[in-house]
This record gives structure tokens, sequence and C-alpha cells, in this order.
């Protein structure tokens, strides 16, 4: 047998502020809310078939109202933390990882577990891609939501924006694509979930980091064999 690799933590390193973390726990209850909500108003089973009541349906919507109000209120909120804030210069950094095709061709080898992509900022080029992808999906489903919104509700806010979000829907190709656009972004997210949940505990895994509990402390650390940590510290 083999003798057994023992590990040893360096220093942590404080990587998510407070308010990227809350963020980020915010969108992840939100988006799950806003799903289970979309499919019953998509399909609302719990009214029989034929009934006049809509009440049930009513609350559902009004559900769905409310967490996409604060879904747009924390995406337009992260993304001034990530442009206008010091706690997001290492998310920010991540952006020379992207436009290194080096690094590209590193990580996708470290996937195949070869070697490993030493970053430039906090994320490796193909996550700063997929996180910058899901946050377009927040404005997709914000502004879709939105044009949806105001042909429901012409007074306050709606008729507030009934005219700006008109002049989107017809950019978009009408109503009906609208709709579908709204509804293709939820099977992203719904793609998406699993994946991230996956690649975060491989990760944990494969880099020995602690990429599974970052989100909870703010703090990333990174595990090395005892041999290499004496190297380094020569």
């Amino acid at each position: 047998m083999g003798q057994e690799e023992k590990y040893t933590s360096d220093h942590p390193d404080f990587v998510y502020s407070v308010g990227n973390r809350i963020l980020h726990w915010t969108r992840a209850l939100v988006i799950t809310g806003l799903i289970i909500t979309g499919f019953y108003i998509a399909n609302p089973f719990l009214t029989p078939e034929g009934s006049s009541d809509k009440l049930v349906y009513g609350q559902w919507t009004q559900w769905h109202l409310i967490l996409g109000f604060i879904l747009i209120a924390s995406g337009i909120l992260r993304i001034y933390l990530f442009f206008f804030t010091k706690d997001s210069e290492g998310e920010r950094r991540s952006l020379k990882d992207v436009l290194s095709i080096k690094s590209w061709i590193t990580q996708l080898k470290s996937y195949f577990f070869i070697g490993e992509l030493r970053k430039k900022g906090l994320y490796g080029p193909l996550q700063f891609i997929t996180y910058s992808a899901i946050m377009i999906l927040v404005i997709l489903a914000s502004v879709t939501g939105l044009i949806l919104y105001v042909h429901m509700y012409h007074q306050g806010l709606g008729g507030w924006l009934y005219d700006s979000m008109r002049v989107v829907e017809v950019w978009m190709g009408g109503l009906a694509t609208v709709r579908y656009i709204h509804h293709i972004v939820m099977w992203g997210y719904l793609i998406f979930i699993p994946v991230h949940i996956y690649l975060v505990i491989w990760s944990a895994i494969r880099f020995k980091h602690g990429a599974m509990d970052v989100m909870f402390t703010g703090y990333d650390y990174h595990l090395k064999k005892e041999q290499e940590k004496k190297e380094d510290d020569r």
C-alpha cells in the first residue's frame, strides 16, 4: 500500500465580501422561487379545469412578481459591486485570464487532471465566461419580465415603464418572442444550477480548496501536500 498523502492548509484568502455573499444566496433563493412559481403560472394545476376561482393563480402570480423585482434589484446591485467596489477587484482581475489563450488551454487541461491553472484573479476563464452568461440571463429575465408586467399593470410603475418596454418588445420581435425568451431563460437556470453545484463539489475535491464553504465564510484556502509546502517555504 502506498503512503497516505498528508495535506496542510495555506493561509486563507478573503475573497467574497458580506454583500456579495448575501446577494449570491438571495439570487439562489429568488431564482428557485421564480422557477417554481413560473412553472405553476404556465400550468396552474391547483385550480380545477373550468373553475372560475382565480384567487390561487393570482397569489402565485403575485409571488412571482415580488420575486422578480427582488431579482432585478439584486442584479443591479451585483453589477454595481462588480464594477465599482474594491472588494470585487479579484473578480475584475479575472478578465486577464479570459484574454489569455494560455490560461484557456491550462484550465481546459486541468479538467483532464493535467496540471492546475494559477489564476490572475478569482476565476478561471471558463468560470468568468459562465458567470457572465448567468448575469446576462438575469438581465434577460428582468427585461422580459418587465415587458410582461406592463401588459398586466397599466398604472403606477407599469404605466411609467409602458412606453419604454413596448419599444424593447418591438426590438425583441413581439410579445410572443418575449414570452419564449422568458421561458428559455428559465431552462438556462435549470441547466446551470445542477452543473454549478456539481462543479463546485468537484473543484473542491480536485483542487483541494474551499470552494464549498467560501460562500458561507468569504474565505478560500488551498491545501498543499506537506512536501510541497516545505519546498515553497524554502
